[in-house]
């Protein structure tokens, strides 16, 4: 079910008739983003497309945001249900940048003031309002659409009321930037995630690939859904702001990550090796490094696998195969 929705008088913004859709726990969250086909082209003070996105009680909605945000470009507002307080910020990576805020890590650093509202008072009287902008809107237009709001609401959780700014620390952002400039591609940044620090940034996504062995699928993961690297990193790709900034050259930043690595390995052992018999045909036989591997090979359920391996269902599996585990040095790699 999609609702439309205005918001209190106090938060309408001057940009069009836009369609609105306010979202539930219960509702069918399908959300066609970057075409906004209400969208008034005769508005001469803001030109961009965008649809809104109300998020009631985001905090137990949180699938709902991923859903809605991931890979998505634009402008958020918390905003307490009363209408009180708001606060206004922006991100080329939506999802990654809302997540964020629900980090205890991050929340519990309260170095902003949005931080410590939301460390005091939680998310049960907030709700979350996003404005998904076109995927090809460029960082300048989400920039000036954040302005925007900022210069229609004055949120009051807004320290600074210019667009892009870091607030407390803004001569250590144009340091930042002033290096930005020279860099062609989509810099990643990283933090540290206990206390929410700065201490790198990569030129691109293929850079880190090429300096510190990160896989594809992993960097995709930590920035498009805002995992942890190593349960010690957070991923980037917006200047988020911090109070915290600890620049480490490449040789730093490199020793501190396979420093890490080797603690993750021994807290996350390496998985159990599968041998999957193959009935009444040994040729078929086929030897897997982890159960998702061998999930993703057959195409099933890693649930369902699991209860066969561990004989809680009986029987071959699709009345084809049989699994066992088998030590790791034994595997042969596919």
């Amino acid at each position: 079910k999609k609702n439309a929705n205005m918001l209190n008088n106090k938060s309408k913004l001057s940009l069009g008739f836009v369609k609105t859709i306010t979202i539930n726990s219960n509702d069918n969250y399908d959300v066609i983003i970057g075409k906004n086909n209400n969208f008034n082209k005769q508005n001469k003070e803001f030109k961009d497309k965008y649809v809104k996105v109300v998020v009631q009680d985001p905090y137990n909605n949180r699938d709902i945001i991923l859903k809605v945000t991931k890979k998505q470009k634009g402008v958020y507002i918390w905003e307490t249900l009363e209408g009180k307080n708001m606060y206004v910020g922006h991100s080329i990576n939506l999802y990654n940048r809302i997540s964020t805020y629900f980090m205890p890590s991050i929340l519990n650093t309260k170095a902003r003031k949005v931080l410590r509202h939301l460390n005091k008072h939680g998310f049960s009287d907030i709700k979350l309002i996003i404005y998904i902008m076109d995927i090809k809107s460029s960082l300048d237009q989400v920039v000036s659409l954040q302005q925007h709001v900022i210069d229609t609401l004055n949120p009051s959780i807004n320290v600074d009321l210019v667009a892009s700014s870091s607030g407390y620390h803004q001569p250590v952002a144009q340091e930042i930037r002033k290096k930005l400039r020279k860099q062609t591609g989509t810099p990643v940044y990283i933090y540290e995630a206990e206390r929410f620090t700065l201490l790198h940034i990569f030129d691109s996504k293929q850079y880190m690939y090429n300096t510190i062995s990160i896989h594809h699928k992993t960097l995709h993961d930590c920035i498009d859904l805002g995992v942890l690297y190593l349960d010690s990193f957070f991923l980037s790709l917006d200047l988020l702001e911090t109070e915290n900034v600890y620049m480490l050259n490449l040789d730093q930043i490199k020793a501190l990550v396979k420093t890490k690595r080797e603690l993750h390995k021994l807290k996350h052992p390496a998985s159990k090796a599968i041998f999957a018999e193959f009935k009444n045909d040994a040729s078929k036989n086929l030897e897997f490094d982890s159960l998702n591997g061998l999930a993703k090979h057959l195409k099933g359920n890693c649930k369902v696998i699991r209860e066969y391996i561990q004989g809680i269902k009986s029987g071959y599996y699709r009345g084809k195969w049989k699994f066992t585990y088998k030590k790791k040095q034994h595997i042969k790699q596919l």
